[in-house]
């Protein structure tokens, strides 16, 4: 009987650990600019799944994991050194809307969140003139939005007229993505190919003095 409720408990440990490891994938801009998110979870985990595993292997240990679970979780929700219990924090990361942590660039419009936000939603492959439809938008402005989203890589056009969210679309509608520091590195690329091809150019115009 000892066996078996040892064993529930770690295979519901393994199952929250999963969880929240799936979690942790989604939104790794958040818990990166957030470390108390991390410090609180690092606890649940030690108490979900490394406690139950001790107290298979070596039960009087246990109560040594619980504690230091609960060190982390209190000092995720606790800050000690501003006495703070970081509520607001708390409800500002679990409340807010999820288009005030998006990154868009100095090129994207309103209109874009719109969009790929449809996209999103209807997880499907859209014309423009069902976009405009759904956004109340006419299908000219869809198009040069869709033209936009497509060159920065948000959008692929699957064929003539229809297109579809990219993994990239869905990353910056979940904060996941900093368009304009894409935006950045592909300059930055771009400008580096360009200096190698004007070198080449140079090169190859200079002759040796006769």
């Amino acid at each position: 009987m000892h066996t078996a409720f040892h064993l529930y408990n770690l295979i519901m440990g393994v199952l929250a650990t999963a969880g929240l490891g799936y979690l942790f994938y989604l939104h790794q801009y958040e818990i990166e600019y957030n470390r108390f998110v991390f410090v609180t979870v690092t606890g649940i985990v030690i108490f979900a799944l490394v406690a139950p595993v001790i107290e298979a292997v070596v039960q009087p240990l246990v109560h040594f994991a619980h504690a230091v679970a609960a060190l982390f979780i209190i000092f995720g929700l606790y800050d000690p050194v501003n006495n703070d219990l970081r509520k607001e924090q708390w409800a500002e990361l679990l409340l807010k809307d999820p288009t005030t942590i998006r990154k868009p660039s100095e090129w994207m419009v309103p209109m874009d969140d719109r969009i790929l936000e449809l996209f999103h939603t209807s997880d499907l492959v859209l014309t423009p003139a069902l976009i405009a439809y759904n956004i109340d938008y006419s299908r000219e402005e869809v198009n040069r939005r869709l033209s936009e989203l497509e060159e920065h890589g948000l959008v692929d056009r699957v064929e003539r007229g229809k297109y579809r969210i990219t993994d990239l679309g869905e990353k910056y509608l979940d904060g996941r993505l900093h368009v304009a520091l894409l935006d950045n590195d592909e300059t930055t690329e771009s400008d580096h190919v360009n200096s190698e091809s004007e070198g080449i150019t140079g090169s190859d115009d200079e002759s040796p003095d006769s």
